[in-house]
């Protein structure tokens, strides 16, 4: 999660929206016509997966039509890439799933279409069932997460018990999307138009996904869904154990965010953790990673730096301009390394800086694809999770207290500091603020797994924390590293024996329980 994208309470505590309720209403006139005419009641199992299965029979009388992958689906080389580390990509198969196109309107049965792959357990013994898979962003391809999982490491004992499922949520990758070909730079422009060209985008809310996920889970004949999200993934699996109580599996919640993730505030706490993070990164150059070259090595410095390259970029071979804010994306990018990755971000940094062609042309090439923004499509997922309040006043009482760090424009705090974090542009989409934004509630028979990692700039430790608190039925596990996502990336093994121990044999770490970084 990147810019926008990011305790035990009972399920009648989670926020219902607009929309819900307005489903509920249709809902509730509907069985009542039914019940004028059939003259007597019958009996309703009233569970919410029961409900939107019998709401729109037609998706769930489908058949998962399995078959071979397109691998040319797989964007910016990818599949080679996963097939030089060794993935067995030709055991994947995957799938186009009928989903409605708005599970809140009960009368409309317009369908998309949902890219689904999987692969078998390949262990000998008895598999334990099927492990959903979301790498978060909002925006990410859950399909490219299932062909990455099959060689990230630690990951082995689950991928033998377990068949792993991704799908790419909708609106977004391979399923039915939306398009959004910048209409304007005004962002509450380019939401209004966007939403009005793409009906789709009314119904890209979490919930909805995780109704979507419901379906698959009923598709695939589990009785209960297990799941591995990071990031945004956190939210859609809160947004599930909320709605879905009776059928939570084992849940793995990486590098986790709170219900009411969309705020301003929370926006804000994200910033000032990167900016906190980077400096962190810069100044360690030399003592934490071992360079011998560190030509930024403080937050003065690197304010030095962006306005000399804000005043005379840097120019890539290509003719693309390094200036100071594809400098501070570059080293957002960075923060997401494990510390091999950051050294060679730290390495790229000191050669573009004393002007070499290649270090210059190396940043500009990694920077190619976006870095670590979110797309519209992200906006839109976000925008349903903004608060119907935004609560301006605490966001403005958190950053008096907290302080405004110089890299987002302090410490002196003013209408100019602030203006850039009181975006409102969602009140563009009619659909802000239909989703869960209070508070997310969980299973008393099923313990979900949290992870939280201290040094997490892309989701804020706080928000594990916070998580964990808001389901009730938790436990927090604290990688004490940097980086954002612990499990199976490298990071640390005894989370990865952790979140194993948990996915298969149900064990949760003890309370309080802290894992380390492995070294190197």
């Amino acid at each position: 999660m990147a810019d926008r994208r990011l305790g035990s309470i009972g399920a009648s505590s989670a926020r219902i929206s607009r929309a819900q309720r307005a489903r509920f209403a249709a809902l509730a006139a509907l069985a009542a016509g039914v019940l004028v005419l059939s003259g007597c009641a019958p009996a309703v199992d009233d569970s919410e997966n029961a409900l939107q299965a019998e709401t729109f029979p037609g998706v769930y009388a489908q058949t998962i039509e399995w078959g071979e992958c397109d691998l040319s689906e797989i964007e910016d080389g990818a599949a080679k890439r996963l097939e030089e580390k060794g993935a067995p990509l030709d055991e994947y198969q995957c799938a186009a799933v009928e989903a409605p196109l708005d599970w809140n309107d009960p009368r409309n049965h317009e369908t998309i279409e949902l890219s689904v792959n999987q692969r078998a357990a390949t262990g000998d013994g008895e598999p334990l069932g099927t492990l959903f898979v979301n790498p978060g962003g909002p925006g990410a391809s859950g399909v490219d997460l299932a062909y990455r999982l099959s060689i990230m490491p630690g990951a082995e004992r689950v991928t033998e018990r377990y068949a792993v499922v991704g799908f790419d949520p909708r609106g977004i990758g391979r399923s039915s999307r939306i398009d959004c070909p910048g209409f304007s730079d005004v962002a509450e422009l380019e939401i209004a138009l966007c939403a009005d060209a793409n009906p789709l985008a009314h119904s890209m809310g979490t919930s909805q996904v995780a109704r979507d996920m419901e379906l698959l889970r009923t598709l695939l004949g589990d009785d209960s869904l297990h799941y591995l999200g990071y990031s945004y993934g956190t939210v859609l699996g809160a947004t599930y154990a909320t709605l879905f109580p009776e059928r939570v599996g084992r849940l793995v919640l990486d590098s986790a965010i709170s219900a009411n993730w969309g705020a301003p505030v929370n926006r804000f706490k994200q910033q000032a953790a990167i900016a906190r993070e980077t400096v962190a990164l810069l100044s360690g150059c030399a003592t934490e990673y071992g360079r011998s070259d560190c030509p930024i090595e403080s937050e003065e410095q690197l304010q030095q730096a962006i306005d000399r390259l804000d005043e005379t970029p840097l120019v890539a071979s290509t003719g693309d301009e390094l200036d100071g804010g594809v400098l501070l994306e570059f080293l957002t990018a960075s923060l997401y390394g494990i510390p091999e990755g950051r050294e060679l971000a730290l390495d790229r940094l000191a050669s573009a800086m004393r002007g070499e062609q290649q270090g210059i042309d190396e940043i500009l090439e990694s920077m190619a694809s976006g870095g670590a923004a979110v797309g519209i499509e992200g906006s839109i997922v976000s925008c349903h999770s903004f608060p119907d309040d935004p609560d301006l006043v605490g966001f403005l009482e958190y950053v008096e207290e907290a302080g405004l760090p110089e890299m987002l424009g302090g410490p002196e705090i003013d209408d100019e500091a602030l203006l850039p974090w009181i975006d409102l542009s969602c009140d563009a989409l009619p659909e802000s603020g239909d989703d869960i934004t209070d508070s997310f509630s969980g299973s008393p028979d099923a313990p979900i797994l949290v992870i939280g990692v201290l040094g997490d700039h892309a989701t804020p430790y706080e928000g594990s924390e916070q998580l964990v608190r808001e389901l009730g039925n938790a436990r927090l596990l604290t990688l004490d590293g940097h980086g954002h996502g612990a499990s199976y990336l490298g990071r640390s093994s005894c989370v990865n024996d952790a979140t194993t121990a948990y996915l298969l044999e149900g064990e949760l770490p003890e309370p309080g329980a802290v894992c380390e970084s492995d070294a190197g």
